[in-house]
């Protein structure tokens, strides 16, 4: 599914399906999420649907890639997180975008995005270069502690300080 797909949209419509989008998925793991239940809150056809996308994991994809683009658009850190090792930028890309997260649409799709839906999505890594092995641990750290973030909330600041921690020992 492409987003050329969607392009030809009004605005309206367009709106109408991505929040129907978010609203099942925020709600349901993929493995139970319904295209009747998009389609109905969407006020679409399902032959529309399909026209849209190929199936429910394309229109999950989508979601999840839109998502992603939004929370991570302020966050310019890449580049140069891969030039030097500076652990305190790590700390401050999982603080700012865990404060973004909770702040979003899109913190109960998220969450149940790392509970029940990225094993079977074979979601590729955020970044395709094969990083050496400072980097790599200090994503993984990261990504670990998003995820415990989610999970408990009410322990962001313990987790943020574990991974403060942690990063530094590296």
């Amino acid at each position: 599914m492409t987003l050329t797909n969607l392009s030809h949209l009004s605005p309206t419509k367009l709106g109408r399906i991505q929040a129907a989008l978010l609203q099942e998925f925020s709600t349901y793991p993929l493995s139970q999420a319904q295209v009747a239940r998009i389609v109905k809150t969407a006020r679409i056809s399902r032959g529309a649907f399909y026209t849209y996308f190929t199936d429910l994991s394309a229109a999950y994809r989508y979601l999840y890639q839109r998502a992603l683009i939004e929370l991570h658009q302020p966050l310019t850190f890449e580049n140069s997180l891969l030039i030097n090792y500076d652990p305190q930028l790590y700390y401050k890309v999982a603080a700012d975008f865990t404060r973004r997260l909770q702040n979003s649409c899109y913190y109960d799709f998220i969450k149940l995005h790392l509970i029940y839906n990225e094993p079977f999505l074979n979601t590729p890594a955020s970044s395709s270069m094969l990083l050496d092995s400072q980097h790599w641990q200090a994503m993984v750290l990261v990504h670990a502690t998003i995820q415990d973030i989610l999970l408990k909330p009410t322990q962001r600041e313990k987790y943020l300080a574990r991974l403060k921690a942690a990063l530094i020992k590296q």
